[in-house]
């Protein structure tokens, strides 16, 4: 049984009456926009930043995306920890960190421990002693006591002897657990006594921080023990006698360096003897003790840790800390005096600038604890700037990293005065002042008095290392205030500072530096178009220039024509291109292409077409081996022709005829070598529609015939969805395509059936685009193209073939439908049957639709 199809040929004229349309509404917020804009994220992150930096910022409130956006705005310093311009308090946990990372070192050390143990039986009977003196010899015993055996460790490492400090916090930590109180405290004693070794002094702050994180974790288990007794005795006075007798336990110890710092690691717990303890008079009565302390390294590391309680216990006894810091005025000439005859400092040629930066971190405890909240800011910069040089040095870097960076702006000139005398550390020095007046920028009057000051004072920077530091903190102050000839002379004297040999050496700073100068920049086609920083940035190769083409891309949006600006960024983004290998992450290669087109789209030379396919065709050799870049170039190469054809209203010249002929030519050339089938079929149906819209009808005839012999060679590739939602597209275009006269009446489309696609809902839409086939009027065509209802004009023979190549599909496809029956695959053929009922369903609803009209 056959199945005959005859053809409505009115049937697009209802369809076209019956049509209604939605009438258009304007909305000002789309539907999925997030309910936190830009401008209240601005908003959270301009509030983080005014808050204190002694407070935690409290985020919980807000929603995950925006407690991230605030994360990535806030500004940090080198030690990670927000910077505002009001205050600078830097919590002790956050400064140990940085304590911890910077000093570490390559040399061997030594350490001596020991094994103690608890007298237990008639020896401890013979120590049950009642007067006062023997009470204090029993403590002295006690303390002077070692069972165990000592052991030396010599030749260790950084890591090994950390190891062994940790050893010894163990051991404390099961002391107590096992009621061996003394031992404990003999063991905490053997810690502190390390802080009197300074043999490898860049090591010492970090040992400091170790070190006092032991005794911290001691005074902690004895508060808390006494703490759990009271509560356990329901009395004041039994905790009060134990608390007492810590008290006298460490008054016995002989050394000074240990019995100043246990006293302070426990000095919380005096509060079980006294309700309000005067914790500033001990304190005092502790700081003066510390004039016994031979080391002035020593010396200067335990006024610190006693500021450290300080904070904690009573943060606003100013008086204690202005004691610190005279004393530390004091100790300048023992300071010095240790440098220049300490034997140990000699053997290991210890530098000046080494032996300053190990008493940075303890002056920039007690100076910033001093002048929390902005107490004592003038005085101390008037105490300061008389003392002698080698001191003012080391009190000039703590000075900048503690004060607020609005009151070193405000008192930048005589503060840049004092900076201009000194002779030490004088790159720290100028790197943390510019840190400070770019958070808090001075008098615009004052700026160009500054940079003339301190400019030449970088460049007489010996070391090429903190050359480079101070330079990527200057250079956003720079960029900020001055034109694009300072930028040039800067950059200028970087290049000489710094050769090619040395980039793999300096690769951070110069990295540094350039992101800097391209976030701070306002213009960065000025930058571009310098030769001092295309070179910088040529030296890094790929590193130098993603962040270069970012950007570009987001600080420039509108269109370049810059002849030099668009050469430059070809150079650079043909430099970046040539990175890309075998090997290279996919991921990369995707990050890549996505600059590279950002660059692409943003060139625009207006009317100048030819230019414009020149830059194309030049992009295209030196691109290839990013497919994204490809895919971009066509579809650029697309939307010129369609600008073409704005442009001259659709009606072509001779030259314009040849124009549109090379794009797609172009696109023809090019989407053969890209990899994915699938995107090489939307090109080609995308050209083949550029062509047939600019009436290069032999042209959109190749590209179609390109498509299907490619989704002939290559349907194990292609995949179902895939298939299908391209001959859609492909049906849509053929209604428009009118037919070559040499070839068969609807050529292409016998074509594509030819390929036996076997899918039920292809072989429908089959249907549908025969029946659209037989109107009278298309609902749409290309501009100045014929479609086949022009073409054939309604002839007999014309609506004979599309009703015989639709019989034959109809038939194929009931015939397919019966074979499945017989064959048992019942599941395919209730799937086709419920196919061609919608199919069905859907043309009957179009008819009485279009009858309830007339």
């Amino acid at each position: 049984m056959s199945y005959q199809w005859e053809t409505d040929l009115n049937v697009h004229q209802r369809k076209a009456r019956s049509k209604n349309l939605l009438r258009r509404e304007l909305t000002l917020k789309h539907p999925l926009e997030s309910a936190t804009t830009a401008g209240s994220l601005l908003a959270v992150k301009k509030a983080a930043k005014n808050i204190l930096s002694t407070d935690e910022i409290n985020l919980t409130d807000l929603d995950p995306l925006t407690r991230m956006a605030v994360a990535d705005g806030n500004d940090f310093s080198n030690s990670g920890y927000i910077r505002s311009s009001k205050d600078t308090f830097e919590p002790w946990c956050v400064k140990k960190m940085t304590i911890l990372n910077k000093f570490t070192t390559q040399e061997k050390m030594s350490i001596t421990t020991s094994v103690y143990s608890e007298r237990t039986g008639p020896m401890a009977a013979t120590n049950e002693v009642r007067g006062v003196s023997e009470k204090v010899l029993h403590r002295l015993e006690q303390l002077d006591l070692d069972t165990g055996s000592r052991q030396f460790f010599g030749g260790l490492t950084q890591e090994e002897y950390t190891m062994k400090i940790n050893q010894l916090d163990q051991e404390l930590a099961q002391a107590w657990q096992a009621d061996m109180r003394v031992n404990a405290l003999k063991i905490g004693i053997q810690c502190c006594k390390l802080l009197n070794d300074t043999s490898v002094i860049y090591f010492y702050p970090s040992k400091f921080v170790i070190i006092t994180d032991i005794l911290d974790r001691f005074g902690n288990m004895v508060y808390n023990r006494l703490r759990g007794k009271q509560r356990e005795e329901m009395s004041d006075e039994i905790s009060k006698e134990m608390c007492k007798n810590w008290f006298f336990k460490v008054g016995s110890i002989r050394e000074l360096l240990p019995r100043i710092l246990i006293e302070l690691a426990i000095l919380k717990s005096s509060s079980f003897i006294t309700p309000s303890p005067d914790y500033g008079r001990v304190l005092s009565r502790l700081l003066s003790s510390m004039w016994g302390l031979g080391c002035p390294v020593v010396s200067i590391y335990m006024r610190c840790y006693l500021c450290r309680i300080g904070m904690d216990l009573v943060p606003e006894h100013k008086e204690l800390y202005m004691q610190c810091f005279q004393d530390l005025l004091l100790l300048h000439d023992q300071v010095l005096d240790n440098f220049r005859n300490s034997p140990v400092l000699v053997v290991h040629k210890v530098s000046m600038e080494t032996y300053v930066s190990v008493l940075i971190p303890a002056v920039d405890w007690i100076l910033q604890c001093l002048v929390h909240r902005g107490e004592h800011l003038h005085y101390t910069l008037q105490l300061i700037s008389s003392i002698p040089m080698f001191w003012k040095s080391v009190l000039m870097s703590s000075l900048l990293t503690s004060f607020p960076p609005a009151f070193i702006a405000e008192e930048c000139l005589q503060i840049l005065e004092i900076i201009l005398t000194l002779e030490t550390n004088v790159g720290g020095i100028i790197k943390n002042f510019g840190m400070c007046l770019i958070i808090a920028e001075p008098q615009y009057s004052h700026i160009k008095e500054i940079w003339r000051a301190i400019w030449p004072q970088i460049r007489r920077i010996f070391s090429r290392e903190e050359y480079l530091s101070c330079c990527q903190v200057w250079v956003e102050f720079m960029v900020k205030h001055f034109e694009i000839d300072t930028v040039n002379e800067f950059l200028e004297d970087i290049l000489v500072h710094v050769s090619y040999r040395d980039v793999e050496q300096f690769h951070g700073k110069l990295f540094n530096i350039i992101e800097k100068l391209l976030n701070s920049s306002n213009d960065i086609t000025l930058l571009l178009t310098s030769d001092p920083c295309v070179k910088l940035v040529s030296m890094l190769s790929t590193d130098g220039i993603k962040p270069v083409l970012l950007a570009f891309n987001s600080k420039h949006t509108e269109a370049q024509a810059d002849a030099l600006l668009v050469n430059t960024l070809m150079h650079l983004a043909s430099t970046l291109h040539d990175s890309v290998d075998a090997l290279t992450p996919v991921d990369e290669v995707k990050q890549i292409g996505s600059l590279i087109n950002g660059f692409i789209l943003r060139v625009d030379f207006g009317r100048d077409f030819e230019k414009q396919l020149q830059f194309y065709d030049e992009a295209r050799g030196c691109f290839t081996n990013v497919e994204n870049v490809l895919i971009q170039l066509v579809h650029c190469v697309c939307r010129l022709g369609m600008s073409v054809k704005q442009v001259v209203g659709g009606h072509h010249t001779k030259r314009t005829k040849g124009f549109l002929s090379a794009c797609i030519a172009y696109g023809f050339i090019t989407i053969p070598s890209l990899e994915s089938i699938q995107i090489q079929l939307q090109l080609y149906l995308l050209v083949g529609q550029v062509a047939y819209a600019n009436q290069c009808l032999s042209q959109g005839d190749a590209c179609l015939k390109a498509a299907i012999t490619l989704m002939s060679e290559n349907m194990v590739e292609i995949g179902e969805a895939d298939r299908n939602e391209f001959v859609s597209n492909l049906l849509s275009t053929l209604l428009a395509v009118p037919d070559y006269p040499k070839e068969p009446v609807l050529y292409l489309l016998r074509g594509l059936m030819s390929l036996e696609l076997n899918s039920p809902s292809i072989s429908l839409k089959y249907l549908s685009l025969l029946g659209a086939y037989a109107q009278d009027s298309y609902p749409y065509g290309f501009d100045a193209v014929d479609s086949n209802n022009v073409l054939y004009g309604g002839a007999e023979t014309f609506i004979a073939d599309i009703n015989s190549i639709a019989s034959a599909t109809l038939n194929d496809l009931l015939t397919t439908r019966k074979t499945l029956g017989k064959l048992n695959q019942l599941n395919k053929q209730v799937r086709r049957k419920l196919n061609v009922l919608d199919f069905i369903k859907l043309k009957s609803k179009m008819i009485n639709l279009e009858q309830t009209q007339f």
